[in-house]
């Protein structure tokens, strides 16, 4: 019996890194739910932040195209790709400073007009926005945010 646990215990051990590698998921028509696949997670220091990043576009072989970080004072980073294989559905990732360090969210949902966030630099107040009207490319490729207010 022992034998037998520690036996489903090693296998369960060498097959988790195979699942955990994985980002986009096929969503079906009666399965669209916003935040399947999508995760959040809050970093201290902005290297930390990057390399997060760059790990993640690696190991999905995304490929990359003129990302750019250090975007602006709150908004580090934010980068859009449309999935290939179905274009139905886009993967976004993008960081924002938070109190203390960064937030930084991988998002996998619909390709429509989405909102994301809302974020200040200084007093003046934007939103980050995916158009795929606009944003339509199939590499993984930084996209800018819009200005809504400027008191």
């Amino acid at each position: 019996m022992k034998t037998i646990i520690v036996l489903v215990g090693f296998l369960w051990i060498i097959g988790s890194p195979l699942n955990a590698q994985y980002q986009f998921q096929f969503m079906e028509d009666d399965f669209i739910e916003i935040g399947a696949g999508n995760y959040f997670i809050h970093l201290d220091k902005e290297p930390e932040v990057r390399k997060t990043v760059l790990s993640v576009i690696k190991s999905n072989r995304f490929p990359t195209e003129n990302l750019v970080f250090n975007k602006g004072k709150n908004l580090y980073f934010a980068s859009y790709f449309v999935n290939p294989s179905d274009d139905r559905y886009m993967y976004v990732v993008h960081a924002k400073r938070a109190r203390e360090g960064y937030d930084l969210y991988f998002l996998y949902c619909v390709n429509t007009l989405t909102h994301h966030f809302e974020y200040t630099e200084g007093k003046d107040l934007y939103e980050l926005v995916y158009d795929p009207q606009k944003n339509s490319s199939t590499v993984f490729t930084s996209f800018g945010s819009t200005l809504v207010s400027n008191p």
